[in-house]
């Protein structure tokens, strides 16, 4: 069970310590010790762990997804009457490429707007300010939060926990009946109980970030990026083997216990719990929507345009139009969830949110080409003629 990795072995070092001590531990803690023990878990060791290795992101391959979201801050800004200071908060922004791309393209749109914007991008462990005018933005976080694992045995709950085997070598799963009243209740609202021999997790991190999340807005929005559905989706017999996933060096589906503190680890997102909790933390939920209509929304059909017209080379072009296909379609980054809520305002539709068409065409003028902060993915890694990137636009050019 040893690694070659040093960050990975003080990971693994921790985890038996906790079990011989305790003799057991729930896989919440063992998946909390993996990604986030202090210096060396997955997302908190070294500075140069590549996590762009193990597998890509929507602001990592195109500036414009950052583009898009300014409009839609700048949206909010004139909502809530053009405040002074417009504070954003990004949750989790790890290489702060999002923070980059907003706060750039914002002196594009409006200089008031702008002037206006307060933005910080923090780790999950940061400091941060407290009773906000402004947003809360996350992008892909909520799904690494930490959760209990548990399994349908014999009609029964069974939550899962980890261990050492008898020669205190390898690492396994035990189980016994669950004693958390929430997954108990909650697997009980469902509208389809879940059956024997199901498998699935519950995020145990959604209802304190919540709270956090409340105590950092006081007046304004919350953005929510990440992939996942409805809780009836979640628990459906489709997902009967459970969500949980790993990614390392774009490789997924290997076991948690096997590169430990050294790959990623992930659940889809149960959006339904994320709306309960925020209406308990005085969060009303706006709507939830996929990627693809948030990025439509917001402009990302008439930038494509535009980076049709400008001066690139042909390769340049051809990869800035591919990846905002990337973030458009269904079948990859598209179909991710985006959900929107909001603090003391009476804000109830996405209509709301959706900036003027006039005022759009204006804004998606100048949209930002690729630079060096964002990973290259060249067209022809995954299409059979370049050809086909115009065709998922409107208005595609008669000639290459």
């Amino acid at each position: 069970m040893n690694s070659d990795n040093k960050y990975s072995n003080h990971v693994i070092n921790e985890i038996r310590s906790r079990i011989k001590q305790k003799g057991k531990i729930p896989f919440s803690e063992f998946m909390d010790l993996a990604l986030y023990f202090p210096g060396y878990g997955y997302y908190c060791g070294s500075e140069t762990q590549p996590y762009q290795d193990d597998y890509y992101t929507s602001p990592s391959i195109s500036p414009v997804f950052g583009a898009c979201i300014a409009i839609q801050l700048r949206q909010m800004w004139l909502l809530l009457d053009k405040p002074a200071e417009f504070t954003v908060v990004e949750m989790g922004s790890g290489n702060s490429n999002l923070f980059c791309d907003i706060t750039r393209f914002a002196t594009e749109l409006d200089l008031e707007f702008a002037g206006s914007l307060e933005y910080f991008d923090t780790d999950i462990y940061d400091r941060v300010p407290s009773g906000i005018t402004g947003c809360v933005l996350s992008n892909e976080l909520v799904d690494a939060f930490p959760v209990s694992r548990f399994r349908i045995i014999e009609n029964s709950i069974h939550e899962i926990f980890v261990a050492l085997d008898d020669d205190n070598q390898q690492i396994i799963e035990v189980t016994q009946e669950c004693l958390n009243p929430k997954i108990k209740q909650y697997l009980a609202s469902l509208e389809s109980p879940v059956k024997e021999g199901f498998a699935g997790e519950f995020n145990i991190g959604i209802d304190p970030w919540m709270e956090k999340v409340s105590g950092i807005l006081d007046n304004g929005f919350v953005i929510t990026f990440d992939y996942g559905g409805y809780k009836d989706e979640i628990y459906s017999q489709s997902n009967s083997k459970g969500t949980l996933q790993t990614y390392y060096k774009h490789v997924y589906g290997l076991s948690p216990y096997q590169k430990i503190g050294e790959q990623d680890i992930t659940t889809k997102v149960d959006f339904s719990r994320l709306i309960d909790s925020g209406f308990v933390n005085g969060i009303a939920t706006v709507g939830l929507v996929d990627q693809s209509e948030f990025l439509t929304i917001n402009g990302i059909n008439l930038m494509a345009a535009e980076i049709m017209k400008m001066d690139l080379t042909n390769l340049d072009r051809q990869e800035n139009l591919y990846c905002l296909e990337m973030l458009r379609r269904s079948d990859r980054l598209g179909g991710f969830k985006v959900l929107i809520q909001s603090k003391d305002q009476e804000i109830s539709s996405l209509e709301n949110l959706r900036p003027l068409t006039d005022q759009l065409d204006v804004l998606c003028k100048n949209p930002p080409i690729k630079g060096d902060n964002h990973i290259s993915i060249r067209p022809n890694q995954y299409l059979n003629s370049y050809f086909e990137i115009y065709d998922l636009f409107e208005d595609p050019p008669k000639t290459f």
